[in-house]
């Protein structure tokens, strides 16, 4: 089944907004925060009610950073398609919500030893001079299911 999603990458001072994941997959694991698109919503519609309900955070999408596809293992398992957006913080307070055990800040070249592999590799464009973070265009990259969670 095809499963459309979506990230928020939100930057503060050098600092990467993470959550705990409190539910798989990953669970336990920091990774951005983000989750399912509902029927009828646009995608920056809901990444701005996914950060609101996992950091208590109002945002304003000012672009898409990348695109992500989670392939499953196996057939009937949920395939991903996440739209990553870079976000700007408008209001609120930081707090961890119903599908986070925590969320934190912290800074880009020093993330917890439990971030998952595409958590790392999408904070680590960060840090690259050609990024699209900074040259505000695209990437797309594609995660077998089973390496998502493997910590670096």
């Amino acid at each position: 089944m095809l499963t459309p999603s979506v990230g928020g990458i939100l930057v503060e001072e050098n600092r990467v907004l993470l959550v705990k994941r409190r539910n798989p997959p990953c669970k336990g694991f920091w990774s951005i925060p983000g989750g399912r698109q509902k029927p009828g919503e646009t995608a920056s519609e809901a990444i701005v009610r996914e950060m609101l309900e996992e950091t208590g955070l109002v945002v304003e999408p000012i672009g898409v950073f990348g695109v992500i596809e989670l392939i499953p293992k196996s057939p009937g398992e949920e395939h991903y398609v996440i739209i990553e957006f870079i976000l700007r913080r408008v209001s609120g307070l930081l707090r961890a919500g119903s599908d986070a055990e925590d969320a934190q800040f912290f800074p880009i070249d020093k993330l917890p030893e439990n971030t998952g592999l595409a958590t790392r590799e999408m904070v680590g464009e960060l840090l690259n001079p050609g990024s699209a973070f900074l040259n505000k265009c695209c990437r797309y990259k594609v995660f077998q299911i089973e390496h998502l969670c493997e910590a670096v």
